[in-house]
């Protein structure tokens, strides 16, 4: 609104001859980093000075004389020809008002979008740097659900490829007389299976060759090692569907590495036909040096199918079959050149679709090294889950859920650095209730629950609010967090950067904290300012809560 206005203004300057005519450039209305300049602020005037030929102090004094806007109590010209707008009770009000009836978050070009993340592999155990890529994907999930668009959650497993013939070869030959079925948590035994014959393999090359036999023998389709590959992958599967239900984590669509292998192979000749990609000591490549990007190897010169012989045919058949405008990848910032060796192979085949990469840095827990399948020193997530439970549970005997609180301080750890940052994760931070933690934003909700139901108990409703009553400087700061949220979710929608929601739920905990050691919500003897400040506390609780579930954080209402 503001835009417009200040744009109508300046257009009637130019009518009245007060500014030169030239065309008005797009008009940026910001919050100030100060809140003490007001509510909102714009550079126009320096903007309009070199077109104008003016000061820009006279240019922000011209506009600001032109301006009378409804909820807008004062404009002030500020340092170079800044204008600042401070904003009437009344626009508070109205926040306060939109907020309760979660107005304003609605995408104006609402789309139908594909975001596939998780995507772990059957055979390896589902470690904490899953985690991470789990909670990015399922809040872009909730964010693009919340602003109007059509969201396809979809997950890629991975049950093909060298691990698999590792694993399998490691059954057949380290565990031969093991009685699988009396295993308790096979997902973990697979886990152990791998890393072991992967460390056989790499000590001796007969055991390299032996595997590569066995490898060649699975890809031919031999009947016992197709029947071990479909029941240890179901174990593996089995596993992930127990740690989603317990994330509280649901997918629409799942893909198999193995399903779109078959359909590579049938795209391969139209590729080699096209000039896409060519033959090359045996392997099958796309020569993108021209692209500054390399080489990406599709077929390996032993005739095993790469990444991108898969995928390529998985990018079409989610815009073909699933008809979405957009496709978004969560996977690992490790696989950043691959994704644009991806795209560039799908464009000069043709395919020019909204396809995007959300990268992710390591996870490790403080003080340990870098996680590695291969290795062996992987911190499976039901690990973590389990030792967050417990230290929640010490930490607040009296939860009536100590699960939803160690999870969500699992998720706010996490969700609170850029894909960018890598994490080491503090397992004793994660649950403090004091500082930038899940734990301390839930507790903020937590206690305006326990303040609303005293009220209640003493006959508040804090439905209402009396007009004339003036807002506390402790409340305009709460409201004035309170009106960013609508536009950060729609900016998030677009920019996929879903940490900015766990900074902002701290934001507005912060601010209430703040606000309640300063300002007594219930007073007895001040019925209406009560009700006015419950009213007001009411709006912070709808936000957090719906702040903290896009995230995938329960708000409890009691800790």
């Amino acid at each position: 609104m503001l835009e417009q206005k200040i744009r109508e203004a300046i257009q009637g300057l130019q009518e009245a001859g007060a500014l030169s005519s030239f065309d008005i450039p797009e008009i940026k209305v910001e919050y100030p980093k100060d809140e003490s300049f007001g509510e909102f602020t714009t550079n126009i005037a320096l903007v309009l000075s070199k077109l104008a030929g003016k000061p820009p102090r006279e240019i922000a004094e011209s506009i600001k004389g032109s301006l009378n806007i409804e909820g807008v109590s004062s404009i002030e010209v500020a340092g170079p020809g800044h204008l600042n707008f401070v904003c009437a009770d009344s626009y508070f009000r109205s926040v306060l008002t939109k907020t309760l009836s979660g107005e304003g978050i609605l995408t104006k070009n609402p789309e139908k979008v594909l975001v596939e993340y998780s995507n772990p592999n059957t055979h390896k155990e589902f470690h904490i740097g899953h985690l991470r890529n789990v909670f990015i994907g399922n809040t872009l999930v909730n964010v693009m659900r919340k602003t109007g668009n059509e969201v396809i959650a979809a997950n890629y497993i991975g049950d093909t490829g060298t691990h698999i013939g590792k694993c399998l070869w490691g059954l057949v030959t380290l565990y031969k007389d093991e009685n699988f079925e009396s295993i308790g948590n096979k997902a973990e035994f697979l886990g152990k299976v791998y890393s072991e014959a992967q460390q056989k393999i790499d000590e001796n090359p007969e055991n390299e060759g032996a595997f590569k036999a066995l490898q060649k023998r699975f890809e031919a389709g031999d009947p016992e090692l197709v029947a071990l590959w479909e029941k240890t992958k179901q174990w593996s599967l089995d596993e992930f569907n127990r740690i989603y239900a317990e994330l509280r984590v649901s997918f629409d669509v799942f893909f198999y590495e193995s399903i779109e292998e078959e359909a590579g192979k049938k795209i391969l000749p139209e590729l080699l036909e096209k000039g896409i990609v060519r033959e090359s000591e045996g392997a099958v490549i796309a020569d993108l040096e021209a692209d500054n990007l390399g080489v990406l190897v599709l077929v390996r010169s032993d005739g095993s199918a790469l990444y991108g012989l898969k995928d390529i045919p998985l990018a079409k058949k989610k815009f073909e079959e699933y008809k979405i405008d957009r496709s978004i990848y969560v996977v690992d910032i490790r696989q950043s050149l691959y994704f644009k060796q991806l795209f560039k192979v799908l464009e000069l085949y043709g395919f020019h679709k909204k396809m995007e990469h959300v990268g992710y840095e390591f996870v490790a827990l403080k003080g340990g090294e870098t996680m590695s399948s291969r290795k062996g020193n992987i911190i499976p997530a039901k690990h973590l889950i389990d030792d967050v439970v417990l230290r929640v549970t010490k930490q607040f005997p009296e939860s009536p859920d100590a699960k939803s609180i160690a999870l969500g301080a699992i998720r706010f750890a996490m969700l609170k650095h850029s894909g960018a940052s890598k994490i080491e994760f503090d397992i004793e931070e994660s649950v403090r209730l004091d500082g930038a933690t899940g734990p301390y934003v839930q507790y903020a909700h937590a206690r305006i629950e326990s303040i609303r139901e005293k009220a209640k108990a003493l006959g508040f409703s804090g439905e209402t609010a009396n007009e004339s009553i003036s807002f506390h400087p402790k409340e305009k700061e709460l409201v004035r967090e309170l009106s960013k949220f609508p536009e950060l979710v729609l900016e998030i929608a677009q920019t996929n950067e879903v940490h900015k929601l766990a900074h902002y739920a701290l934001r507005i905990a912060d601010k209430f904290h703040s606000f309640y050691s300063e300002c007594k919500v219930i007073n007895e003897e001040d019925k209406e300012t009560t009700e006015n400040r419950l009213y007001l506390v009411s709006s912070v609780q709808k936000v957090l809560k719906e702040t903290l579930l896009l995230i995938g954080i329960a708000a409890p209402k009691r800790m």
